[in-house]
């Protein structure tokens, strides 16, 4: 009110001035409330700069770069930041796979074979100091992005496979290089050179801001081989990694990613300490002795010097057991020192809730808390670290691993390793000639059984891929349908199957056995009996009958009315067609058919000989049925050979058919057995 007044004022005598005076009241009026400096901000007024002029300076990235390597060092919860991220993010490494493929698509397994044997030759000695393998210094590197804010990783093109007493496949070496090396001393940032480059922070750019080169000490300056001065090597750009987060455009060093929280870390740290002091001070006092009146002797009065300090203040101890008689007027009263802290914790709480959010992690990580948490608020907490860390192991692949690939295959092409492509391929197309696909370490699940069913109904319902679900679990699919497709073929060489599987063709087996019995024993009028909708168990019940009576362990007479009680949907008939053919002693103690007789082939004809005539008329439509179906891949190898030998055939007889029906037919006389009945009556 007292401003516009005298704005009025003024505009009697100035009325220009106090037009200018309103305009800017307006102005002032309408700025934000963030960005006003009171002392609330201690005055602090924060200046717009470029991302490279906040990097300089006493309190620039070299500062944020000792404080936080200081934190990691001294302070756990520092510590466990920067590991869980390199376990999430690298795990025990970022592994490749090469995935050269024909001009259809096909993978060239060979080829893929040899390139992938020799980069694992390569990755346990790729460090220029022979101290490190690839999955070591992917590790290392991820914690220095995270500590340091930025590592760089020279790649040493080394004149022959055998480099400093190191032998590797390929003559390239990997040399891991701490910021602190970059050679500040070459800065031009404030003189343009002529021919328009410019040094920041030892990073040499061209006028458009490309890294032309990098200006590195040779040792540490602060080492103990790099005290007073050193010159730097300027090293290619192409010949360097520089691994940092870019949080600004034109940012061309990078930053710790502890700098939201470091001011945080170090409060949580100070207190911590202090909390601990308080309570071991408040330790060191048990009771407290109050006097009424005189001065009492105190619980055990003494003159000695080693109770009594050099003012002659006497030392009083408590010790277990002891007996204790006070003077008249005194008493003893117990010091609540009020530690530990009951409201330390949800503090501390507090404090780690603000350094999770700044370092892009959920509480229960950076706590390791999870004592509070339910199935559902850890699965989200999960799922949420999980973004951010395909994040960046994206960055790690595309920015680390793929340049190193790069890299391996054009050392390879030169030095022309058996295996790799020639350099003229590489350069008309690297990404077909040198194809590699990453694989980046899995993740435990929360709950298997539900992400299973999750990820199952994600594939049948094409919202997902294998190589999505897989990959999520730390496999490449293309090996995984490679090592099934090898172990499918393998166990149909050995007969091997399943438990699941060997349920399933014995029950049909001993179903389609069962109803060649039937067919066999009554003929056409059978035909209801087999068509009876029997369970495995019931199956397995009517060949045990049969069994017993074929072995003469169970009487017909007994048989029919246990067939009658175990089916009671089974008519008289029915159950009279079945047993009235079975012979006692045509089926031997362990179940299978009794060998045929001496004269066997005198009476008949064809490949089964080992078959009774009997047997043979009984089961000769089932033994068909087998045939086809092995023939037109409905049935089994395994399934067919449980069911030929429960009817009764010879092991060799088995494989003969089997080896025959491998290219698609049976090629092997199937002449039926004449009927001796038949050959009697005529006789």
């Amino acid at each position: 009110m007292i401003g516009e007044a005298l704005d009025k004022m003024i505009g009697v005598f100035a009325p220009a001035t106090a037009v200018k005076r309103t305009q800017q009241r307006r102005t002032l009026q309408r700025m934000y409330a963030g960005a006003e400096a009171n002392r609330l901000t201690n005055n602090k007024k924060p200046r717009n700069q470029s991302a490279d002029s906040e990097l300089l300076g006493p309190f620039g990235a070299d500062a944020m770069r000792a404080w936080s390597r200081a934190l990691v060092r001294d302070n756990a919860y520092a510590w466990g930041v920067v590991d869980t991220i390199v376990s999430s993010v690298i795990g025990c490494g970022i592994r490749a796979q090469s995935q050269v493929e024909t001009a259809e698509g096909l993978d060239i397994e060979d080829i893929n074979d040899v390139r992938d044997a020799v980069w694992q030759e390569w990755c346990e000695v790729c460090d220029v100091n022979g101290r490190m393998s690839f999955d070591e210094i992917q590790q290392l590197a991820q914690r220095e992005m995270v500590e340091a804010g930025e590592v760089l990783i020279h790649l040493v093109r080394t004149p022959a496979k055998k480099y400093r007493g190191i032998y590797r496949p390929v003559p390239l070496a990997l040399e891991l290089i701490e910021a602190d090396r970059l050679a500040n001393e070459r800065d031009t940032y404030k003189v343009r050179s002529t021919d328009g480059n410019r040094i920041t922070r030892g990073v040499e750019l061209d006028e458009l801001g490309k890294p032309l080169a990098y200006w590195i000490y040779p040792e540490h300056p602060n080492g103990p081989y790099g005290a007073g001065r050193q010159d730097p090597v300027r090293i290619p750009a192409e010949d360097v990694l520089h691994l940092y987060r870019m949080d600004r455009i034109g940012q061309s060093r990078g930053v710790s990613w502890f700098a939201p929280v470091m001011s945080w870390l170090r409060d949580l740290g100070v207190y911590v300490d202090n909390e601990i002091q308080a309570s071991a001070v408040a330790s060191c006092f048990g009771v407290a002795i109050t006097t009424t009146g005189r001065a009492g002797t105190g619980l055990m009065p003494s003159t000695d010097s080693e109770t009594t300090d050099d003012n002659g203040n006497q030392f009083e101890y408590l010790e277990p057991a002891m007996i204790v008689r006070l003077q008249p007027g005194e008493s003893v009263e117990s010091i609540n020192p009020g530690r530990p802290n009951s409201a330390s914790e949800p503090w501390i709480n507090l404090m780690l809730r603000g350094i999770s959010v700044g370092t892009g992690l959920s509480y229960e990580v950076v706590s390791r808390n999870y004592s509070g948490t339910s199935y559902s608020s850890s699965r989200t907490s999960m799922l949420e670290d999980r973004r951010r860390f395909r994040r960046w192991q994206r960055y790690a692949v595309q920015h680390l691993c793929q340049p190193v690939w790069d890299a391996f295959c054009d050392q390879a092409a030169t030095a022309g390793v058996d295996g790799f492509p020639a350099m003229s391929e590489v350069l008309a197309d690297r990404r077909r000639a040198t194809a590699v696909e990453w694989q980046t370490p899995a993740w435990e699940w929360v709950d298997p059984q539900s992400e299973q069913t999750a990820s199952d109904a994600a594939l049948v319902s094409f919202q997902s891929t294998y190589q999505d679900e897989l990959g999520q679990r730390g496999k490449n699919w293309r090996n995984v349908f490679y090592q099934r497709a090898k172990e499918e073929r393998l166990k149909s060489t050995l007969g091997l199957v399943t438990a699941e599987q060997s349920n399933i063709e014995l029950a049909r087996a001993e179903a389609e056995q069962a109803k060649a019995l039937a067919d066999g024993a009554n003929g056409e009028a059978a035909a209801p009996v087999a068509a009876q909708a029997l369970n495995g168990a019931q199956v397995t019940s009517l060949m045990e009958i049969v069994t017993q009576i074929g072995t003469g362990a169970l009487p017909k007479e007994s048989a029919t009315p246990l067939m009658a009680a175990a089916f009671p949907s089974f008519t008289p008939e029915q159950i009279t067609s079945i047993i009235a053919p079975i012979e006692p002693g045509t089926i031997s103690a362990d179940g299978v058919p009794a060998a045929a007789p001496e004269n066997a082939s005198e009476q008949s004809s064809g490949v089964y000989m080992g078959l009774s005539t009997m047997q043979w008329n009984r089961n000769r439509k089932a033994i068909q049925k087998t045939l086809d179906e092995l023939t037109a891949g409905t049935m089994t190898e395994a399934a067919a050979r449980v069911f030929l030998k429960s009817v009764g055939m010879p092991e060799a007889d088995i494989e003969t058919l089997m080896t025959d029906a491998r290219d698609g037919q049976v090629d092997t006389d199937l002449a039926e057995v004449p009927d001796a009945e038949a050959t009697a009556n005529a006789t």
